[in-house]
């Protein structure tokens, strides 16, 4: 096996691992908080909650650890209940505390920092942004803009007050979602007479809402209370929760030398990741000609050989895994096909599947997360292969689950910018189709600079293709799987890489 790896020269793989660089570069992003079980409430204070007048609220009021809720009636609750100290509010107020620990200690860039300015008459693009002290609102109306970008969102960390001046308001645009719009308030907020306020107010301290005000939203209370006065609340669904790439699988011609398949992956987040690696190869012949007859596969990070296998049911020290890969539930159906499983820390690997002996066809490379609820995340992911024609073209494919928020992308399809990493027979002019999991193609692309929305979308992204005849596609999706397949214009055939960039 170490005479194998040599002859793929993986020196001569700089393009592959310059790719994962840039990977790198774009695979840290803000984990998302989460409210948990307090997002079901529109009302929630630690020692009291206190009602005067006929406030409407929509949603759950509750109180914990103090029982205290007055004033309902006259308040009336709509699609909630009353929750006082029992295991529901209980359990929420844990999960408030969390949510407020972990929102405050999220990093704003000194860009955002807010202090001193007037919150009023501001239009505030996503991001996380800070008051040292307390806000300053004057007059006027605070703008979220979520620049058509459905799961923006917005934290404003408030170290002391947050005070609305009457008749205030906050407008969202262009698609910005009050579930996702946040103010982390040190001590008190207090909403002014009449104001209309859109968010959730996480409030170390108390909360109060003066006569007539409206929310759209929460108001979560850790410390103190909450006091409202012939108010309008409605509690928003829940959070959309972020959806990340669960897999890389990636079919392609696979043939030998620096033209075997090439999976690359990054793995971000603080803690090790559970994985399975699969080479796939003799059970496509009920749908495919020419297969890899009996694919071996290797594991790198950088150019250091991790785990090898050669037929999934054994190890290469001829200690039997299959318990282990069955274990995972989705073992290979055929023998001969290889397999490994392992724990990989934060970092870049590769995932090389080749013919043994020397033998070539069409194979599938892929690794798959076994552990969504680890602090980390598979980024995202890069396949360098041969393309060929018809049924040797290269199809990625990938996985947006584990959440139910739609998430943006960036799709490269890259081939003549090899060439500077001294790789040969490079793809002269890819192209690009997005299919969904119904086959229907979503989008396509050839030459990315063709199509100026795209190409400012593109090269927004910091990572657009080196050279013009090159394709990408920027785009939202929902949860679910995709392929994304890579050929050559008018037939042509060589080296090529498909890439998939998750984007913050």
């Amino acid at each position: 096996m170490n005479n194998r790896t040599e002859s793929f020269r993986l020196g001569h793989v700089p393009g592959l691992f310059l790719a994962l660089a840039a990977l790198a570069t774009f695979a840290a992003q803000v984990k998302a908080q989460s409210l948990g079980s307090a997002e079901t409430f529109a009302v929630l204070g630690a020692s009291t909650v206190t009602n005067t007048g006929t406030s409407n609220i929509f949603g759950n009021v509750g109180v914990s650890p103090g029982s205290a809720i007055t004033g309902f009636p006259p308040g009336v609750i709509t699609n909630g209940a009353l929750h006082a100290a029992d295991p529901t509010a209980t359990e929420a107020h844990a999960d408030l505390a969390a949510a407020y620990t972990a929102f405050a200690g999220l990093a704003s860039p000194p860009a955002n920092n807010l202090s001193g300015m007037d919150l009023g008459g501001k239009t505030l693009t996503p991001g996380v942004y800070r008051c040292d002290v307390a806000a300053t609102w004057s007059s006027g109306v605070l703008t979220f803009d979520a620049q058509n970008v459905p799961t923006a969102r917005f934290v404003i960390q408030i170290g002391t007050t947050l005070i609305t001046p009457s008749s205030s308001s906050v407008v969202l645009i262009n698609g910005a979602d009050a579930r996702n719009v946040y103010f982390q308030v040190g001590t008190s907020a207090t909403l002014g007479t009449g104001s209309t306020f859109i968010g959730n107010i996480l409030a170390d301290a108390s909360i109060t809402a003066v006569g007539s005000t409206t929310v759209t939203g929460r108001l979560l209370a850790v410390v103190g209370g909450v006091t409202l006065d012939t108010n309008n609340v409605t509690g928003t669904g829940p959070i959309l929760s972020p959806a990340q790439l669960l897999n890389i699988s990636t079919r392609l011609n696979v043939q030998t030398g620096d033209n075997v398949g090439i999976g690359g992956f990054i793995i971000n987040g603080n803690a090790s990741k559970s994985v399975i690696g699969r080479g796939i190869g003799p059970s496509l012949s009920p749908f495919l000609g020419g297969v890899l007859a009996d694919p071996t596969l290797m594991l790198f990070q950088g150019t250091t050989l991790l785990q090898t296998n050669d037929n999934w049911k054994t190890r290469q020290d001829g200690s039997s895994q299959q318990a282990e890969i069955e274990a995972t539930g989705i073992p290979p159906t055929n023998d001969l096909e290889s397999a490994l499983v392992t724990t990989l820390a934060p970092g870049a690997y590769t995932a090389i599947v080749a013919g043994k002996n020397g033998t070539t066809g069409i194979g599938v490379v892929e690794m798959y997360d076994l552990s969504l609820a680890s602090d980390s995340k598979l980024a995202n992911i890069s396949t360098r292969g041969f393309v060929q024609t018809g049924n040797d073209v290269m199809i990625g494919g990938f996985i947006l689950g584990n959440g139910t928020a739609s998430e943006k992308v960036l799709i490269r399809a890259i081939g003549p910018s090899l060439t500077q990493f001294g790789i040969a027979n490079v793809l002269a002019d890819p192209t690009l189709e997005l299919h969904d999991s119904h086959g229907t193609i979503l989008m396509s692309d050839d030459n990315w600079r063709n199509d100026a929305s795209q190409a400012a979308q593109i090269m927004a992204t910091g990572i657009p293709p080196t050279n013009d005849l090159e394709s990408a596609l920027v785009t939202t999706l929902p949860p679910g799987a995709y392929t994304a397949i890579v050929a050559g214009k008018n037939g042509g055939t060589g080296v090529a890489l498909v890439e998939v960039y998750h984007l913050p």
